[in-house]
């Protein structure tokens, strides 16, 4: 994003600065990385840059799941590297769960979030057995087989049966960014909003009014650090998620996070009668990538029709929206140094699982910026070679 000559400050140009790291990228992972930065090194002057607003990203344009994934998910990841590293990335999501919320939601009362559970949801008995594998058993990853009859009557009227697992966590995103950023100018953090960083030198940051002189840079922009540098370009792609929020005419009696991963939908309830759902990608993925967001009419219908027809209610539409991820080959994120010309590192390519993975991630970023570890896990799993 540049600055045209009319909206450009009446000084034209602001004093360089200096900092030992930048971090550009004010979302969760970003607000999240400098907050572990500064618990293990205090002593250390960072910059946090973010080219919109607070919450203009993925961060604050999601149904509000905290949450470890889906029991469909960790099957993916059981296929993909097997029931050892699935389990451990199953932990990685339990554990940063747990840390959120020894850190930020309980020392933050001005976060409104539930202690829930999710249900991984199947119409038909059908579609189970389908999904069903011999080798992938869901109990491994603490999901609990939940018949029709142990659902709510809302729910149980329409899916035959689910997988719970807890606990999970309904936050309002904006919240959780907000109480971020708080925390962080309450030590002497700068969160610096509407500044775009444009290109990185031996010597420090340029941004589009100023340079920011450090000894070393973070990039935490998930689904737009392709638009940063085309160095990405081969590494994250970006995806459009579309959302909607509804006003149901009757009550769903749930309260659970819920994942229809045949339909590729979920939802959940964020108070009475509101409900916010998305998904519905597998309508169109092709139209779906790209960074520009923007509502798909064919992806929207998709999603009134999912609860004309499924949850069978009456409802009336109060939003819609999109928001953009960063989706890697395999669907996993990466947290990594990086060769640029200062000392350089990137964390991103989160998909839709950034609320899950992120502040445990922002904990490893931190850990290998500081020196406490030389890998991530997500090193140990899909290295990845990235040069600016």
């Amino acid at each position: 994003m540049t600055i045209s000559h009319w909206l450009r400050p009446h000084q034209f140009t602001s004093p360089d600065m200096t900092a030992d790291i930048v971090i550009v990228g004010s979302g969760y992972v970003g607000l999240s990385t400098a907050w572990w930065l500064s618990e293990y090194r205090p002593d250390l002057k960072i910059i946090v840059l973010d080219r919109s607003r607070l919450g203009a990203g993925a961060s604050g344009r999601n149904a509000g799941f905290l949450t470890k994934g889906s029991a469909s998910f960790y099957k993916k990841l059981h296929k993909q590297w097997g029931q050892e590293s699935a389990r451990k990335l199953f932990k990685f999501a339990e554990d940063s769960l747990s840390l959120v919320d020894q850190h930020i939601l309980k020392s933050s009362p001005e976060i409104k979030f539930e202690k829930t559970n999710s249900l991984t949801l199947f119409q038909t008995e059908a579609l189970k057995q389908s999904w069903e594998e011999e080798s992938f058993r869901p109990g491994d990853y603490n999901f609990e087989w939940k018949s029709a009859e142990d659902l709510s009557s809302s729910l149980s009227s329409t899916f035959f049966g689910a997988y719970e697992n807890s606990p999970e966590y309904k936050i309002d995103p904006f919240q959780l960014l907000s109480s971020l950023k708080k925390s962080l100018e309450a030590r002497k953090i700068q969160v610096i909003e509407n500044l775009s960083a444009f290109s990185i030198t031996a010597e420090g940051v340029s941004t589009e009014i100023n340079f920011i002189k450090c000894s070393q840079v973070i990039l935490a922009m998930n689904g737009y650090l392709p638009q940063f540098h085309d160095a990405f370009k081969s590494i994250v792609r970006p995806y459009r998620a579309q959302m909607m929020a509804v006003e149901l005419e009757n009550d769903i009696d749930s309260s659970a996070l819920h994942y229809d991963s045949p339909e590729r939908v979920y939802w959940r309830k964020s108070s009475d009668k509101i409900l916010l759902i998305g998904g519905k990608r597998i309508l169109d993925e092709a139209g779906e990538v790209g960074d520009f967001d923007k509502i798909s009419g064919t992806i929207q219908t998709g999603l009134e029709a999912y609860i004309t027809e499924v949850l069978k209610v009456k409802f009336k539409v109060i939003n819609r929206w999109s928001g953009i991820m960063g989706f890697t080959e395999h669907e996993l994120p990466f947290v990594t140094k990086i060769q640029s010309p200062l000392e350089g590192y990137a964390i991103g390519g989160f998909s839709g699982h950034g609320m899950g993975f992120g502040f445990r991630s922002a904990q490893e970023m931190a850990q290998l910026v500081t020196g406490t570890i030389s890998k991530t896990l997500f090193d140990e799993l899909m290295p990845v070679k990235i040069k600016l």
